[in-house]
Protein backbone atom coordinates (compact mmCIF):
# COMPACT_ATOMS: atom_id res chain seq x y z
CA UNK A 1 0.00 0.00 0.00
CA UNK A 2 1.34 3.34 -0.96
CA UNK A 3 0.78 6.29 1.23
CA UNK A 4 -0.54 9.52 -0.12
CA UNK A 5 1.69 12.47 0.32
CA UNK A 6 0.48 14.82 3.04
CA UNK A 7 -0.62 18.23 1.86
CA UNK A 8 1.89 20.92 2.61
CA UNK A 9 1.32 24.50 3.54
CA UNK A 10 2.43 25.50 0.10
CA UNK A 11 -0.50 23.68 -1.52
CA UNK A 12 -2.93 26.17 -2.97
CA UNK A 13 -6.70 26.02 -2.63
CA UNK A 14 -8.48 26.26 -5.94
CA UNK A 15 -10.97 29.02 -6.61
CA UNK A 16 -13.77 26.46 -6.92
CA UNK A 17 -12.98 24.97 -3.49
CA UNK A 18 -12.83 28.41 -1.92
CA UNK A 19 -16.19 29.41 -3.42
CA UNK A 20 -17.78 26.18 -2.22
CA UNK A 21 -16.52 26.68 1.32
CA UNK A 22 -17.58 30.33 1.44
CA UNK A 23 -20.97 29.36 0.02
CA UNK A 24 -21.45 26.65 2.63
CA UNK A 25 -20.52 29.02 5.45
CA UNK A 26 -22.88 31.67 4.07
CA UNK A 27 -25.76 29.19 3.80
CA UNK A 28 -25.08 27.87 7.30
CA UNK A 29 -25.00 31.37 8.80
CA UNK A 30 -28.10 32.43 6.87
CA UNK A 31 -29.97 29.31 7.95
CA UNK A 32 -28.98 29.80 11.58
CA UNK A 33 -30.07 33.45 11.49
CA UNK A 34 -33.39 32.62 9.81
CA UNK A 35 -33.94 29.79 12.29
CA UNK A 36 -33.29 32.17 15.17
CA UNK A 37 -35.81 34.67 13.79
CA UNK A 38 -38.42 31.98 13.25
CA UNK A 39 -37.97 30.53 16.72
CA UNK A 40 -38.17 33.96 18.34
CA UNK A 41 -41.34 34.81 16.43
CA UNK A 42 -43.05 31.51 17.22
CA UNK A 43 -42.92 31.66 21.01
CA UNK A 44 -46.16 31.36 22.90
CA UNK A 45 -48.01 34.50 23.83
CA UNK A 46 -48.51 35.31 27.49
CA UNK A 47 -51.84 34.37 28.98
CA UNK A 48 -54.15 37.30 28.39
CA UNK A 49 -56.55 38.39 31.09
CA UNK A 50 -59.45 40.06 29.29
CA UNK A 51 -62.05 41.81 31.41
CA UNK A 52 -64.79 39.83 29.67
CA UNK A 53 -64.91 36.57 27.75
CA UNK A 54 -63.55 36.99 24.24
CA UNK A 55 -65.96 36.41 21.37
CA UNK A 56 -63.75 36.80 18.31
CA UNK A 57 -60.11 37.47 19.14
CA UNK A 58 -57.71 34.67 19.98
CA UNK A 59 -55.13 34.96 22.75
CA UNK A 60 -52.36 36.14 20.42
CA UNK A 61 -54.58 38.74 18.74
CA UNK A 62 -55.77 40.00 22.11
CA UNK A 63 -52.11 40.39 23.16
CA UNK A 64 -51.35 42.33 19.96
CA UNK A 65 -54.30 44.69 20.46
CA UNK A 66 -53.39 45.13 24.14
CA UNK A 67 -49.76 46.01 23.31
CA UNK A 68 -50.86 48.39 20.55
CA UNK A 69 -53.46 50.01 22.84
CA UNK A 70 -50.88 50.65 25.55
CA UNK A 71 -48.44 51.96 22.92
CA UNK A 72 -50.98 54.47 21.63
CA UNK A 73 -52.35 55.33 25.09
CA UNK A 74 -49.46 54.67 27.51
CA UNK A 75 -49.45 55.04 31.28
CA UNK A 76 -49.18 58.67 32.34
CA UNK A 77 -50.92 60.12 29.28
CA UNK A 78 -52.79 63.42 29.69
CA UNK A 79 -56.21 61.74 29.88
CA UNK A 80 -55.07 59.46 32.69
CA UNK A 81 -56.41 56.17 31.35
CA UNK A 82 -54.24 53.61 29.56
CA UNK A 83 -55.49 51.64 26.59
CA UNK A 84 -55.94 48.56 28.76
CA UNK A 85 -57.77 50.49 31.48
CA UNK A 86 -60.16 51.81 28.82
CA UNK A 87 -60.65 48.18 27.77
CA UNK A 88 -59.75 48.83 24.17
CA UNK A 89 -59.05 45.15 23.34
CA UNK A 90 -62.46 44.10 24.65
CA UNK A 91 -64.16 46.82 22.59
CA UNK A 92 -62.28 45.69 19.47
CA UNK A 93 -63.26 42.09 20.21
CA UNK A 94 -66.97 42.99 20.37
CA UNK A 95 -66.68 45.17 17.28
CA UNK A 96 -65.03 42.38 15.25
CA UNK A 97 -67.63 39.90 16.46
CA UNK A 98 -70.31 42.10 14.89
CA UNK A 99 -68.54 42.46 11.54
CA UNK A 100 -68.97 40.16 8.59
CA UNK A 101 -66.59 37.20 8.59
CA UNK A 102 -64.48 38.46 5.69
CA UNK A 103 -63.97 41.94 7.17
CA UNK A 104 -63.15 40.54 10.61
CA UNK A 105 -60.59 38.13 9.17
CA UNK A 106 -59.01 40.99 7.18
CA UNK A 107 -58.56 42.89 10.45
CA UNK A 108 -57.07 39.75 12.00
CA UNK A 109 -54.55 39.56 9.15
CA UNK A 110 -53.68 43.25 9.62
CA UNK A 111 -52.87 42.53 13.27
CA UNK A 112 -50.63 39.61 12.35
CA UNK A 113 -48.80 41.55 9.63
CA UNK A 114 -48.17 44.38 12.07
CA UNK A 115 -47.05 41.98 14.82
CA UNK A 116 -44.60 40.03 12.70
CA UNK A 117 -43.57 42.97 10.53
CA UNK A 118 -40.71 43.47 12.97
CA UNK A 119 -39.07 40.54 11.21
CA UNK A 120 -39.84 41.63 7.66
CA UNK A 121 -39.53 45.40 7.96
CA UNK A 122 -37.59 46.06 11.14
CA UNK A 123 -35.11 43.18 11.02
CA UNK A 124 -35.68 42.46 14.68
CA UNK A 125 -35.73 39.04 16.23
CA UNK A 126 -38.57 40.04 18.56
CA UNK A 127 -42.26 40.45 17.84
CA UNK A 128 -44.05 43.76 18.39
CA UNK A 129 -45.63 42.47 21.61
CA UNK A 130 -42.19 41.50 22.99
CA UNK A 131 -40.64 44.93 22.44
CA UNK A 132 -40.32 47.48 25.27
CA UNK A 133 -42.65 50.49 25.10
CA UNK A 134 -40.13 52.90 23.52
CA UNK A 135 -39.18 50.39 20.83
CA UNK A 136 -42.88 49.76 20.10
CA UNK A 137 -43.41 53.52 19.70
CA UNK A 138 -40.45 53.79 17.29
CA UNK A 139 -41.72 50.78 15.33
CA UNK A 140 -45.20 52.34 15.03
CA UNK A 141 -43.68 55.67 13.90
CA UNK A 142 -41.75 53.85 11.16
CA UNK A 143 -45.02 52.35 9.90
CA UNK A 144 -46.64 55.80 9.95
CA UNK A 145 -43.85 57.52 8.04
CA UNK A 146 -42.80 54.83 5.56
CA UNK A 147 -42.85 55.54 1.84
CA UNK A 148 -44.82 52.32 1.27
CA UNK A 149 -48.48 53.31 1.00
CA UNK A 150 -49.97 49.99 2.16
CA UNK A 151 -47.92 50.01 5.38
CA UNK A 152 -48.99 53.59 6.16
CA UNK A 153 -52.63 52.69 5.57
CA UNK A 154 -52.41 49.59 7.73
CA UNK A 155 -51.00 51.66 10.61
CA UNK A 156 -53.70 54.28 10.07
CA UNK A 157 -56.46 51.65 10.09
CA UNK A 158 -55.19 50.11 13.32
CA UNK A 159 -54.76 53.49 15.01
CA UNK A 160 -58.23 54.63 13.90
CA UNK A 161 -60.00 51.54 15.21
CA UNK A 162 -58.14 51.61 18.53
CA UNK A 163 -58.70 55.35 18.84
CA UNK A 164 -62.42 54.86 18.27
CA UNK A 165 -62.47 52.23 21.01
CA UNK A 166 -60.48 54.39 23.42
CA UNK A 167 -62.46 57.59 22.94
CA UNK A 168 -65.78 55.73 23.27
CA UNK A 169 -65.00 54.79 26.88
CA UNK A 170 -67.19 56.79 29.32
CA UNK A 171 -64.30 57.88 31.56
CA UNK A 172 -62.30 59.14 28.57
CA UNK A 173 -65.32 61.01 27.26
CA UNK A 174 -65.99 62.50 30.70
CA UNK A 175 -62.37 63.63 31.11
CA UNK A 176 -62.62 65.37 27.71
CA UNK A 177 -65.96 66.98 28.61
CA UNK A 178 -67.86 65.27 25.79
CA UNK A 179 -71.63 65.46 26.12
CA UNK A 180 -74.01 63.66 23.80
CA UNK A 181 -77.02 65.68 22.73
CA UNK A 182 -78.65 62.93 20.67
CA UNK A 183 -78.67 59.98 23.03
CA UNK A 184 -80.65 56.88 22.25
CA UNK A 185 -81.76 54.19 24.71
CA UNK A 186 -78.83 52.08 23.49
CA UNK A 187 -76.43 54.88 24.46
CA UNK A 188 -77.78 54.92 28.00
CA UNK A 189 -77.00 51.26 28.63
CA UNK A 190 -73.33 50.66 29.47
CA UNK A 191 -71.44 48.35 27.14
CA UNK A 192 -70.70 44.87 28.43
CA UNK A 193 -66.94 45.31 28.06
CA UNK A 194 -66.95 48.37 30.36
CA UNK A 195 -68.70 46.73 33.30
Amino acid sequence: MTQRPRPTASRRISRRTLLRRVGLVTVALGGATAGGFIVSHSRLYPDAEPATALRFLERREYAIVAALADTLFPPGNSIGLTGMEARVPEYIDRWLDGLSADKASEYRMMLLVFEHGTLAFGLRARRFTDLPLLARERYLRRWETTRVYSRRMLATALKTSLGTAYFAHPEVRASLGVRSSCKTPADEAPREEWL
